[in-house]
């Protein structure tokens, strides 16, 4: 498969309602309150430019907290079961501006 098709096939697994349902399971183990009004996480969006194969199996790639660029999320998806995304491990590091606000916020 050339890397034009890899990549294709890369961004429709992040952005497929799979990889959404990982993300916010994912953002939710960070912030219990993520995704509502009184979370520190409100929002997130994908980097699409960030999405990478991992040489070990999955996708790397890059989510932006709240429409700040300086609050990241580093995720890694995997098949867990060669058939479905595991969102245990889906974060994969955050910022430290991120971290401080999450800390603050416990």
């Amino acid at each position: 498969m050339d890397n034009k098709q890899l990549q294709k096939e890369m961004v429709t697994v992040v952005k497929s309602d799979e990889a959404k349902k990982a993300f916010e399971e994912g953002l939710r183990n960070l912030d219990p309150n993520a995704l509502t009004p009184r979370g520190v996480i409100q929002s997130y969006e994908i980097d699409v430019d960030s999405i990478k194969h991992n040489p070990m199996g999955g996708i790397n790639g890059t989510l932006y907290i709240n429409n700040d660029l300086n609050l990241v999320i580093l995720f890694h998806l995997n098949k867990s079961d060669g058939k479905n995304l595991d969102s245990t491990y889906v974060i994969s590091g955050t910022s430290y501006e991120l971290s401080q606000l999450l800390k603050e916020e416990n």
